[in-house]
């Protein structure tokens, strides 16, 4: 029992210790990194996070990061092909997608410089890195994104008028089609006439 909690504690530890994630750069004006370069974020350190790749290691330090905004989450399909029997059941399962997020880190250099960086992370593992950053840099990072998304359709519907409102919850797709009461307002009066 003694040596099972050993291990338990040591594998945690290491795995602890060893806090990466696999990343691609986006954009941004860090110098010696090429969009779409694919990499490594180390956040194991206390004072820096460093972005790896194979010609280069960026080191943020964490006391110039000055700001960190989330960016909107892509869905990428897998779709495998249909001859592939054995592996259709990913199409019908959705097992076939990965979700990605976009990561935007304002920081200052060693030099000074104001830098910033765009990264593409996994979905699930941006809570974990956001809150990371925001443990070592004692600032907290709001996500922004979803204040601006739900203010907006509030403001359209104050806007819109009362009986427009109910007009588009009671819309059909058969009104496109078939003359009925409920749309005899969108009838033209020439089929009106020769109907008659």
């Amino acid at each position: 029992m003694k040596r099972f909690t050993l291990l338990a504690v040591f594998s945690i530890a290491a795995f602890a210790a060893s806090r990466s994630e696999t990343t691609t750069y986006v954009d941004g004006n860090v110098k010696g990194v090429s969009p779409n370069t694919g990499g490594t974020l180390v956040l194991s350190d206390e004072k820096a996070m460093f972005f790896r790749t194979g010609l280069a290691n960026v080191e943020v330090p964490y006391e110039g990061i000055s700001k960190v905004e989330l960016g909107a989450v892509k869905e990428t399909s897998h779709d495998v092909p249909l001859y592939k029997v054995w592996a259709l059941h990913k199409r019908f399962t959705g097992g076939n997608k990965t979700e990605t997020q976009l990561l935007i880190v304002g920081y200052k250099n060693d030099e000074g410089e104001e830098q910033s960086m765009t990264l593409e992370l996994a979905q699930p593992a941006m809570k974990g890195v956001v809150s990371t950053l925001e443990e070592r840099t004692g600032k907290s990072f709001a996500p922004e994104q979803k204040d601006t998304a739900s203010a907006k359709p509030a403001k359209r519907a104050a806007s819109k008028p009362a009986n427009q409102a109910k007009t588009s919850s009671d819309a059909w797709w058969g009104d496109d089609y078939w003359k009925t009461t409920r749309n005899s307002d969108k009838w033209s009066k020439s089929t009106n006439n020769n109907n008659q």
